[in-house]
């Protein structure tokens, strides 16, 4: 039977005998830590004063604002990359600058040295699901009268040719000889498929006015033609001097769509992984999956793919490489499962999301490697033969006209012919430029105060990349096997830190142990706080974190009090951990928290609702994971006529102030997108919602709304969708 304990909001409750906690090293002129920032274009890449490890206010008393522990004892994936498609259309965008101009834009965004030096791409195996020059392609379209070409005598990238995308590849080398490349097929070539069509084609679902399939399969006679026809791709580029390193199965398998795609059964792609390493090189890795985090394991759900299944046969399991992902639905988390799961390394192959807040989450998620989707088009979006319909009959030269894609990484005027980038590729390149295939992930502490990190290794040569989301600059704290030092991350900068370290051997070594917790009790916006407690053998110094954390919960890295605010109602399972710098214990602590309506001045989370309407999943998938919300969560695919409750608790009757934090990605303002109300459906306030540049792009509006006293319920009700809302605060 557990025990249940509540814990008063000011008491700091001792559970278990005390040890001695963990110290601060002495001060000595430990080794030189190295730094750079990044805030945009103005400050790219800047150095930050170098300190030595053991200096700074960790050895004078004071206290910095976040401190990160560094758990070199619990290891994640090796890094893979961070980079962008080589699509036709992005291609093309980067052909209509000058000469010059494109040798300087592929410089910035590759050269290690001088740019940002982004180092992983990503081929198409003929035409993706976007294109500007029509038609779409494979590399084995027949002549006319020609049905079939098992020989594949008609097999050529002289369209990769044409398009210039060999020579960007040349290019993106000239300047990062360490660049590396793998592809991905959208389908296999018309005659290879049950319907005969490169593009998909969809078909109602029997039964259905709403669900579709996708019709055109692969034949089963063509499996091992489909195979050989990638080796043929990897051999065609090798002969032009440039190796693919991976392949994926297939983009997508199963996507209900009018573009190039294909449905291959589980089954189908078992024969195919072992069908295509059978004619690769030996050096040529092999993605699965390549699809959404939702369509890999869904257990409770009989709509997604389960595409883990591919893995159920013995031979496709051996043949498997790596899991591909896209983040397009469902929860990032799947990914981290994925690799501890299978032990097979997980991969972002495709993404539009350019915040370096992702990235981060994604690298501690345990993904390898980040790569971006079609991220060059022109000043007004681009030319893009692309479309979200399912109309077999869709007029491609129409979509043309009016489908855009703003806002891209790199955006080339057609006029100047000259380009400009994101700021975000500023960011990037605190990655990109310090990172390598040598450097593994390691554990480290949760987000804490607007500051995130991830933490790599080679040997003892450690790289800390840090987020600072606050508008003022932050301290940081590092503390790693008993010796720390102290840095200042400036404003909306991301940095990364470089420093060696001379960590204690696990022979010897006897692992800190942490005692049991009971489990706890809390009420919803109001802080209770509980002790750690941990021995160690050896008596050396500890220091107390948690790889995953709520918003509203902290841990003192020294003392191991834990501090929680839970902003949202319901149950928590957290977790805990000790560390010496070569071993590691962890307890896990459930939590209760006791429903409370949310004082004036309390941030109230988007997720916290009590009641919705309008969404058709519970909150399976309108409550997202996103890494630049408080919390990490936001809620989004807001439509009109959904609607979200919330309880407040207002002490003193008034007029306030309400803040609403909302992204708006669509490219366009929301007029009057919000309205506010009470319980008795009265419209208290309304706001608007300006494009703020992207789903993670967050950006607060303000209104005033006049409140009752009392524990009220009240609404925010969207009058229009496209928008996403991280939080609300009155004040």
């Amino acid at each position: 039977m557990r025990r249940i304990i509540t814990l008063t909001s000011t008491a700091l409750v001792s559970l278990f005998v005390a040890t001695a906690p963990a110290t601060a090293a002495p001060a000595h002129r430990g080794e030189v830590v190295t730094g750079t920032y990044s805030t945009g274009a103005a400050h790219a890449w800047q150095p930050l004063p170098a300190v030595r490890v053991g200096e700074g206010p960790a050895t004078s008393g004071s206290t910095a604002d976040v401190t990160v522990v560094v758990d070199p004892s619990r290891t994640g994936q090796r890094y893979a990359g961070i980079g962008f498609s080589l699509d036709e259309t992005s291609v093309s965008n980067l052909w209509k600058l000058t000469p010059r101009q494109r040798e300087d834009a592929v410089r910035l965004l590759v050269d290690p040295r001088t740019g940002a030096g982004l180092n992983r791409f990503r081929l198409t195996i003929g035409s993706p699901d976007l294109i500007e020059h029509l038609p779409f392609w494979s590399e084995d379209d027949l002549p006319a009268g020609v049905t079939e070409d098992f020989g594949l005598k008609y097999f050529s990238i002289q369209r990769d040719v044409d398009l210039h995308i060999i020579d960007t590849i040349k290019l993106i080398q000239k300047y990062n000889p360490r660049a590396t490349f793998f592809a991905s097929a959208w389908s296999a070539p018309a005659w290879m498929k049950t319907n005969n069509k490169f593009l998909g084609e969809v078909a109602l679902k029997p039964g259905s006015t709403t669900d579709h399939y996708q019709v055109g399969k692969l034949r089963d006679d063509c499996i091992d033609v489909f195979a050989r026809y990638y080796a043929k791709f990897v051999e065609a580029y090798a002969r032009h001097g440039i190796r693919v390193d991976a392949l994926t199965l297939l983009n997508e398998p199963g996507m209900d769509v009018v573009y190039p795609a294909m449905d291959i059964s589980v089954e189908q792609q078992q024969k195919l992984a072992v069908a295509i390493k059978r004619y690769l090189p030996r050096d040529v890795q092999l993605y699965i999956h390549d699809f959404n985090f939702w369509d890999w394991r869904d257990p409770n759900s009989t709509q997604t793919k389960n595409y883990y299944r591919i893995l159920n046969d013995p031979a496709a399991r051996r043949a498997a490489d790596a899991i591909a992902f896209h983040p397009y639905w469902g929860d990032p988390t799947v990914m981290r499962d994925a690799y501890e799961q299978t032990g097979k390394p997980v991969h972002m192959t495709e993404t539009s999301d350019l915040s370096p807040a992702t990235i981060l989450s994604y690298f501690r998620l345990d993904a390898s490697s980040y790569v971006l989707w079609a991220q060059a088009t022109d000043q007004d979006g681009g030319t893009l033969h692309w479309t979200p319909l399912r109309d077999n009959n869709v007029d491609w030269d129409q979509i043309a006209a009016t489908t855009k894609w703003p806002d891209r990484l790199v955006k080339v005027d057609t006029t100047s012919r000259t380009y400009s980038v994101r700021d975000e590729l500023y960011a990037m390149g605190q990655f990109a430029k310090y990172l390598g295939p040598q450097h593994t992930r390691v554990e480290s502490s949760a987000a804490s105060g607007g500051v995130s990190n991830v933490v790599f290794r080679d040997g003892e040569d450690f790289v800390a990349i840090v987020g600072n989301a606050n508008a003022a600059e932050r301290t940081v704290r590092f503390v790693l096997a008993g010796k720390q030092f102290v840095e200042t991350v400036p404003a909306g900068a991301y940095a990364t830190f470089r420093w060696h370290a001379d960590l204690p051997r696990p022979r010897g070594n006897h692992a800190p142990v942490l005692a049991a917790v009971p489990d706890v009790v809390a009420d919803q916006y109001t802080t209770t706080t509980f002790r750690l407690r941990a021995t160690d053998r050896d008596r050396d110094a500890l220091a107390f974190y948690a790889a995953d954390l709520p918003d509203g919960v902290t841990v003192d890295a020294t003392t191991g009090q834990v501090s929680l605010h839970p902003t949202t109602a319901g149950g928590l399972d957290l977790k805990f951990r000790v560390t010496d710098g070569a071993a590691s214990d962890e307890v896990a602590v459930h939590v209760t928290v006791r429903p409370h309506g949310a004082p004036i001045g309390e941030k109230v989370e988007a997720e916290a609702y009590v009641a919705e309407h309008g969404w058709t999943d519970g909150g399976a998938n309108f409550v997202e994971n996103n890494p630049a919300a408080s919390g990490g969560k936001n809620v989004g695919w807001t439509a009109p006529g959904n609607w979200l409750q919330y309880r407040l608790d207002v002490a003193q009757a008034g007029t306030y102030d309400l803040e609403l934090r909302v992204a708006n990605g669509t490219g366009a303002d929301a007029a009057n997108a919000i309205t506010f109300r009470d319980a008795g459906n009265q419209v208290l306030a309304t706001a608007s919602v300006p494009d703020t540049g992207g789903w993670g792009a967050y950006r607060s509006v303000h209104a005033t709304v006049t409140l009752p006293a009392g524990d009220q319920i009240v609404t925010v009700y969207c009058e229009t969708g496209g928008f996403n809302l991280d939080y609300f605060r009155l004040s």
